[in-house]
């Protein structure tokens, strides 16, 4: 199988429609849905590393199905780590469901209040630690 029906293969594996996948990733629906029908070259590297980040799956299996890697890379290479997954804008561009509830706009802005509070001692400890000591 092509990188295009890998890529197609990969979208719906997800559960995700090509609409789903554009606003998830960045990339233009059109874009991906000439990429799926083989009507497109093979994206560039900074178009794999959105859709990656819009599949939720490592760069270096889309740059290894596009032909930018080979199989034998270095498996400890961080290319190779799945990339981080910003909770912020998960949170604000997905629906989601908790315990059967759909959230609403407002739902997920407590959420995300809850933990900015959360994590803002571990912040400000960060911070303080990269502050450089004063007389």
């Amino acid at each position: 199988m092509d990188f295009y029906g890998k890529l197609k293969n990969l979208r719906k594996l997800k559960g995700y429609t090509i609409r789903e996948l554009s606003d998830r990733s960045g990339v233009s629906a059109a874009y991906i849905s000439q990429l799926e029908n083989g009507n497109r070259g093979i994206p560039s590297p900074d178009v794999l590393q959105k859709l990656s980040e819009g599949l939720n799956t490592s760069y270096s299996e889309l740059m290894q199905l596009a032909g930018y890697l080979d199989k034998t890379s270095a498996p400890n290479d961080r290319i190779n780590k799945p990339s981080p997954v910003n909770l912020r804008r998960f949170l604000r561009e997905n629906d989601l469901v908790f315990d059967g509830v759909e959230l609403t706009e407002q739902d997920k802005e407590w959420i995300e209040r809850l933990l900015t509070a959360l994590f803002w001692k571990e912040k400000q400890q960060r911070l303080q630690q990269e502050k450089p000591d004063t007389p």
